[in-house]
């Protein structure tokens, strides 16, 4: 029996459908939702999330923050950003990841939300990349 799943961002419903099995990473480590899940309510982090649909195929999709909320019948993803492994973009994270390199090349260390925001920006290019690279080797 699956349960009915969204992810969604700020900018956008990333996911709908219904799945078997959800992985989210969370800021206490990975968290696994079945079926029938008790409820619950998290913190999301910085992580590889995996989609197990009806028809056993699973999605990968990188999260980054955020938070969910789990109910019997329905699980819903508010993520800060959440990306589809299969929409991902090499050449434009490739270029996301050199100016996040840069960054933290210049960034002021006296400002610790500059220091935050380029280590965010290299992170998320990290986890987009990482993510991307084992969609390819997959096939």
């Amino acid at each position: 029996m699956p349960f009915a799943l969204e992810i969604v961002t700020p900018e956008r419903l990333t996911w709908s459908g219904e799945a078997t099995a959800l992985v989210l990473p969370t800021v206490d480590g990975e968290v696994g939702i079945l079926p029938k899940h008790e409820p619950y309510v998290t913190v999301l982090g910085l992580g590889e999330g995996r989609i197990t649909t009806k028809d056993g195929s699973v999605e990968s999709v990188a999260i980054i923050g955020g938070f969910v909320q789990v109910r019997p019948d329905r699980v819903l993803v508010l993520a800060e950003s959440a990306d589809l492994a299969a929409e991902l973009d090499v050449a434009a994270i490739e270029k996301a990841k050199a100016v996040a390199e840069q960054a933290l090349a210049q960034v002021d260390h006296a400002d610790p939300s500059a220091v935050a925001s380029a280590r965010a920006a290299m992170a998320r290019a990290l986890l987009q990349l990482n993510l991307a690279e084992r969609r390819r080797r997959r096939g």
